[in-house]
């Protein structure tokens, strides 16, 4: 038994310490690697003085064992809280410590106690659980967008740790000697909760590693699709959905129409403020645009000053007058920058997809080749294609 508890000390100190890398070494969600780091820490202290017990005497080993399991899950939940931005709520915290407490008041009472305290005990050690496994699912479900499967595989191995809680807690209430599986060392209970706890902690630490590298994924996708100044989405998501668009109009005959946009006189607004003030400019154009589309609608900004819409199931003459409510909309607004309130203007061009177009390229530049007729005929205004 002694081999298996330093067993597992050591192996909560290199997970403690792998997080403690990544946070502070790789920067990877530091504040939540730092919890992390911490609970585990807490967890290889709680197993450590299960393994020293034999030989040390204090007022209450148990008591500092409790507590310390006690502070791991709560800090492996706050850093749950933190990695899915959910404010931590400081009754949590106090309710479990207040549960130790009273566990180790009921111990001191002797075994007439034995099944309330154990009772308690498990509710205490199982609530920081059972939020935790509800937190993660919640995450991995709306944002992440993981399947109902994935998920329960996942969280099972929290959802297993409280079942063994619970057991014990069964035991106790039917009459099982509280010597057999009051986790002291040596015992057979002991010794199979034991083993199985080092495969849930590993599967758990694994099951928190599946949450950081599901969020880098999520994030190196956001970056990949999306304009980083803007927030729209950028060329290569536009080029997709025209693609899918123009699939879609070929087999059902719905037709779409693109926008093609560009800001006047962007150049001078640059060269007169500077590059910080044209980002600002932009920025402000991008959330002028995105107050004005309608759910089905793609906008993206394409480089530089220039962006594009995709308005699906619309028809030459609704393309015109969404692109002049986009062109008056930014012609009546006043963009707050460092250089003060600045005004600016869209020249926009308007195609409506044809049967004798090859492809959304061909929309495309039909639509880009009436922007250039808008700027040609003094700018702020829009053209159709021919």
């Amino acid at each position: 038994m002694n081999i298996v508890m330093a067993s597992l000390a050591v192996q909560l100190t290199l997970y403690a310490v792998a997080w403690l890398l990544l946070g502070l070494g790789f920067r990877v969600r530091r504040r939540v690697a730092i919890l992390w780091s911490a609970g585990w820490f807490a967890g290889a202290c709680c197993t450590l003085l299960v393994f020293l017990s034999g030989s040390i005497v204090t007022f209450s080993v148990e008591l500092a064992v409790n507590l310390s399991l006690a502070s791991c899950f709560l800090l492996l939940q706050q850093g749950v809280d933190a990695f899915a931005d959910h404010p931590s709520r400081r009754w949590e915290f106090a309710g479990v410590l207040l549960g130790m407490a009273m566990v180790e008041v009921m111990r001191q009472q002797g075994s007439d106690w034995a099944v309330a305290r154990v009772g308690l005990f498990t509710a205490t050690l199982c609530w920081p659980l059972g939020v935790t496994t509800w937190r993660m699912a919640r995450w991995l479900r709306n944002l992440a967008n993981y399947s109902k499967g994935t998920v329960a595989l996942i969280v099972s191995p929290l959802v297993v740790t409280m079942a063994l809680f619970a057991f014990r807690f069964v035991l106790v209430a039917q009459g099982a000697e509280l010597a057999s599986v009051d986790f002291n060392q040596g015992s057979e209970f002991d010794l199979l909760v034991t083993m199985v706890l080092l495969a849930m902690l590993g599967a758990f630490n694994f099951s928190l590693a599946t949450l950081v590298l599901g969020d880098l994924i999520e994030r190196l996708r956001t970056l990949s699709q999306t304009d980083q100044l803007t927030g729209l989405a950028n060329r290569r998501v536009m080029m997709h959905r025209l693609n899918e668009e123009h699939t879609r109009y070929k087999r059902s005959g719905h037709r779409y129409a693109v926008i093609m946009m560009d800001l006047d006189f962007f150049k001078r607004v640059n060269d007169t403020h500077g590059h910080g003030v044209g980002d600002q400019v932009l920025l402000g154009v991008a959330d002028v645009l995105r107050g004005r589309l309608r759910r089905t609608d793609t906008l993206a900004r394409m480089g530089g000053e220039e962006f594009m819409l995709l308005a699906p199931l619309t028809e030459e003459a609704g393309a015109m007058v969404q692109a002049q409510r986009l062109c008056e909309a930014v012609r009546e607004v006043r963009l707050t920058t460092d250089a003060g309130d600045l005004s600016v203007t869209l020249s926009l061009g308007v195609a409506s997809v044809s049967p004798t177009d090859a492809s959304a390229e061909v929309a495309v530049s039909r639509a880009d080749a009436a922007l250039y007729q808008a700027k040609e005929a003094g700018r702020d205004q829009v053209q159709l294609a021919p």
